[in-house]
């Protein structure tokens, strides 16, 4: 008789982003992560007339504060869940999509913007071809992830579907040179305090397509 396996399935990244969606906002880290938008706004223009991608833009952290000041949001993610608690914020001009970046966009932008989600994709320098070839000639990129860390901000990493474990900022930005994007730039943004008694530096790294 063949003995049964009993371990448990390793759940998807997209259920653990799923399950956790309806209080999301309230997880410390989340509480941490607002002080993002205004500083990420401050040295990202924006004009009443544009639209902005915001990719892995879950409940909305930065494109309910970035949509008052332009024409069009289109929030982009993986999990239906996490832009259902978006979609019920009513925000007029914010349009979820939930897909994957390389299955296509749904239009070009002026700018595109992240908070903590390049770290879930394999393909970095895919990701920053496809923002890239999805911005208009001189649109924008403001993307904020992890330096690189040792693997114990998030803990299960498996499960929460984590690719790399934070970025080093000259390789970073030598993809996006590749990529085609131009006067790359990063700054340090904000510290993220964890349960493990720990602080994580994230940066901002800004730059344009030529």
């Amino acid at each position: 008789m063949t003995a049964m396996n009993t371990t448990p399935p390793t759940p998807s990244p997209a259920s653990h982003f799923d399950a956790a969606a309806r209080d999301w906002d309230q997880r410390p880290t989340s509480q941490q992560l607002a002080a993002v938008a205004p500083r990420l706004l401050a040295q990202l223009p924006l004009s009443p007339t544009d639209q902005v991608l915001d990719f892995g833009a879950g409940t909305g952290l930065l494109a309910t504060q970035i949509a008052p000041l332009v024409a069009q949001v289109t929030a982009l993610d993986t999990s239906a869940a996490m832009l259902e608690v978006l979609q019920a914020k009513g925000h007029a001009n914010i349009t979820t999509h939930c897909g994957d970046v390389f299955a296509g966009l749904p239009g070009r932008y002026h700018a595109i913007v992240s908070c903590m989600a390049l770290h879930h994709v394999a393909d970095t320098a895919a990701l920053l071809r496809a923002f890239a070839d999805a911005l208009h000639p001189g649109g924008r990129i403001a993307l904020v992830d992890l330096y690189l860390e040792d693997g114990s901000f998030h803990g299960d990493n498996a499960a929460k579907g984590v690719q790399h474990l934070g970025f080093a900022p000259e390789a970073l930005g030598a993809l996006a040179q590749q990529a085609g994007l131009a006067d790359i730039h990063f700054s340090h943004i904000v510290q993220l305090q964890q349960r493990n008694g720990r602080s994580y530096p994230l940066f901002l790294m800004t730059g344009r397509k030529s």
